[in-house]
């Protein structure tokens, strides 16, 4: 199903699991990744009522890269149109990786809409995370072959570039230049985001749209102001219940954000598992599936 969002954008939505079930709306990570139907197998379908949904740029959403009027308070305003088009009250969000982000965002601005908070692989839009990401003496020094192959890819003439955000943003604007720097820019982030490798579909929409999308955010600081998030989510009432999972050896997004947010939000529970990123990591599922089934009870 499609709903007009304006400003051009058409948001591809679906809905799952029982008609009368308790509400909830995944909010997917990237940004640029598209939904995931697999999430669904964290829910039991016959309880919960599930909205899966493409963000602006990405997905079966369109237009498609379309970075015009493409902003986390636009896809914040999306989220309330969606909610107010399947007519649901309030919800669940649920929201792993720049998806944790988004939620967080949301739920500062529609608390009164948000039942409950399930987090995953927390990233607050902090210059440090991006830091971590995209420059020398993070993750690089953990991945140093698949670092050299993102390094490589951003060289033009023989030089280095000092800041790889900017450099890839001039690649991925280039039609001549997009295709090689989304492959090296998304196998990048593949190659640290789960404990063993996994194969990069290069040809795919989501390789382009993933890197052509966070880039775009993440060249604009995601909208958001410098510590915005950990003062904003100190207003969630203890009556909203907040559950943090995060893989101790989250790559992509290191724990010392899940702690942060633990700490801004004093009531909320915060599980480390023995995973990486992915929701898919078997001890992360179980603490998501777990987290899940408490709020039905």
């Amino acid at each position: 199903m499609y709903l007009d969002v304006g400003g051009g954008h058409r948001l591809y939505y679906e809905v799952h699991g029982a008609p009368t079930g308790k509400p909830a709306v995944v909010i997917h990570g990237g940004p640029g990744g598209g939904m995931q139907r697999q999430v669904l197998d964290l829910f039991d379908l016959k309880r919960w009522r599930v909205l899966l949904f493409d963000q602006r740029g990405c997905g079966r959403s369109t237009p498609f890269l379309s970075l015009e009027k493409n902003t986390t308070w636009d896809l914040v305003a999306d989220i309330e149109c969606l909610r107010e088009a399947v007519g649901i009250e309030s919800w669940t969000v649920f929201g792993g990786s720049w998806g944790s982000t988004l939620a967080l965002v949301y739920a500062a601005k529609h608390l009164q809409r948000v039942d409950a908070l399930v987090l995953r692989g927390i990233y607050l839009g902090a210059p440090s995370e991006n830091d971590w990401l995209y420059a020398e003496g993070g993750a690089s020094e953990l991945r140093p072959v698949e670092w050299s192959k993102f390094v490589r890819a951003a060289t033009t003439r023989g030089r280095k570039s000092n800041n790889y955000i900017t450099a890839y943003k001039r690649l991925l604007r280039d039609r001549r230049t997009r295709k090689a720097a989304a492959i090296a820019w998304s196998g990048w982030e593949s190659a640290i985001s789960t404990l063993k490798p996994r194969h990069l579909k290069e040809n795919s929409n989501e390789t382009l749209s993933l890197a052509v999308l966070e880039n775009h955010y993440f060249s604009h600081g995601c909208w958001l102001r410098p510590g915005y998030l950990l003062r904003a989510v100190k207003r969630i009432p203890r009556s909203v219940p907040v559950t943090i999972v995060q893989g101790r050896y989250d790559l992509v997004c290191p724990p010392v954000s899940a702690v942060r947010l633990a700490k801004a939000i004093r009531h909320s529970t915060l599980q480390l598992t023995y995973a990486g990123h992915t929701a898919s990591d078997p001890e992360n599922a179980a603490a998501l599936r777990k987290a899940l089934t408490q709020l039905l009870t």
